[in-house]
C-alpha cells in the first residue's frame, strides 16, 4: 500500500468521520472503497485487491 495526502473540504471530512464512526472502519478504508467504486464504474475489468477492512483502533494510550 502507498501513502498519499489528500485535500478534502470540511464537509467531506465531517461526513467521512460520521461514516467512519457508524461503520467502525478507518477513514482511509472508506476512501479506498470510494476509489475502487470510481475505478470500477466504467471499467468492468477493474478488480480491486481483496483486503480485509480494518476496524478503527483506539488512539488512547494505556495508562
Amino acid at each position: 500500500m502507498k501513502r498519499t495526502n489528500l485535500y478534502l473540504t470540511e464537509k467531506q471530512m465531517e461526513r467521512l468521520h460520521q461514516r467512519s464512526e457508524q461503520e467502525g472502519v478507518a477513514i482511509a478504508e472508506l476512501v479506498r472503497r470510494a476509489v475502487d467504486s470510481f475505478l470500477a464504474w466504467d471499467d468492468p475489468t477493474y478488480q480491486p485487491n481483496p483486503i480485509h477492512p480494518q476496524t478503527r483502533k483506539s488512539h488512547s494510550s494505556p495508562g
